[in-house]
């Protein structure tokens, strides 16, 4: 096994295995396996696309997504990207309307096989595409309270539904907001609620606040859900068949202490809100083949953000910084895609090779 993938692979049966053995929480400790760890990534670059031909912009990139021939897809406002392997501009599958296959505004979206599955966040439609964006059907999902379109596995789509409490026991503290997953059948139906998620919000009669954070990643195979939703370093993994959650882990973690801004502080004063002490532990969550990608809040000026490696069982195999001014966008085998930006602030996706 060459080094450069040290990190990246290992056997997928053996990946599964440990994630069905125990509902324990694994305590990692703060350093991991790899000796090389904490390391700056060695990148090659493979390519970069700019907005500089005029077809696209990139203003605001986010969900980058591969599917299976290779083909790329990129959400922005208001535009739906979609690029060849070799990161050649292929065309812009948004269409703004209230229309089948067209969006009004906002959406979000998820790659199955060769379909994609867009939702609409105004209409509440959610509709599938080939590849190529030939719109091939739609559901409904008006008035069904679905927050989150999570992804979607071989017979179902992944949503969360959310409940907050009522409106005459928001007196100024910190409550509960019940996420709940659920699986609905591709022409709309419910299928089950799978498991509920606690996270904590700060609510007052005429104001709320966030105080938890959430990221969730499902599995290639559909069969588990990577969740974190608190403030300390803690993951979960929901197994979907089973209903419950087959694994906790953590790491030994130094929190970074969060900086108050103004408007944060005029808040707290006036509602008498908690003091937030340290930013989230997690802030992302991305897969990687059998690999979990975990952005920590350490950063630093000149190394980038810090990224935790663990297999599937939980187990902390490695670290690496991603390098000044880079946000990771996705990771598949050796190769990563991110953000960066010009001398003129203008954004730049790069997919880079990474080197031993």
């Amino acid at each position: 096994m060459s080094r450069k993938r040290a990190f990246l692979a290992i056997p997928i049966v053996l990946v599964f295995s440990l994630l069905a053995s125990s509902q324990q929480v694994i305590e990692n400790p703060e350093k991991p396996l790899a000796k090389n760890a904490g390391r700056v990534l060695d990148l090659k670059e493979v390519w970069r696309i700019t907005d500089e031909g005029g077809q696209f912009y990139f203003k605001y990139p986010y969900s980058l997504k591969i599917a299976p021939d290779g083909s790329i897809f990129l959400a922005e406002l208001e535009q739906f990207l979609k690029f060849s392997s070799e990161g050649k501009f292929v065309k812009n599958l948004y269409k703004k309307g209230q229309g089948p296959g067209e969006i009004e505004r906002d959406f979000t979206y998820h790659l199955y096989e060769n379909e994609i599955f867009i939702e609409d966040f105004n209409s509440g439609r959610l509709w599938r595409t080939d590849l190529d964006g030939n719109f091939l059907s739609q559901i409904n999902l008006g008035g069904k309270d679905y927050r989150d379109f999570i992804g979607v596995r071989a017979d179902s789509l992944v949503f969360l539904k959310s409940v907050w409490p009522p409106l005459e026991e928001r007196t100024g503290k910190l409550m509960d907001i019940l996420d709940t997953v659920a699986l609905v059948s591709k022409d709309g139906k419910p299928i089950k609620d799978v498991h509920t998620f606690r996270l904590k919000m700060f609510l007052a009669p005429r104001a709320a606040s966030s105080w938890d954070y959430s990221q969730r990643a499902l599995s290639q195979d559909g069969k588990w859900l990577f969740g974190y939703h608190g403030r300390e370093y803690l993951i979960e993994v929901l197994d979907f068949e089973k209903g419950e959650i087959i694994r906790r882990f953590n790491r030994k973690y130094p929190h970074v202490k969060h900086v108050e801004e103004e408007r944060e502080a005029d808040f707290r004063k006036k509602y008498n809100a908690p003091r937030i002490e340290f930013e989230s532990d997690v802030q992302q969550i991305l897969l990687n083949v059998d690999r979990l990608l975990v952005k920590t809040s350490t950063k630093d000026k000149n190394k980038g953000d810090l990224f935790d490696v663990f297999d599937g069982g939980g187990h902390f195999l490695d670290s690496f910084y991603l390098g000044p001014g880079r946000t990771l966008l996705a990771a598949v085998g050796d190769m990563i895609f991110v953000l960066e930006k010009d001398p003129e602030e203008n954004f730049i996706l790069i997919k880079y090779n990474i080197m031993g």
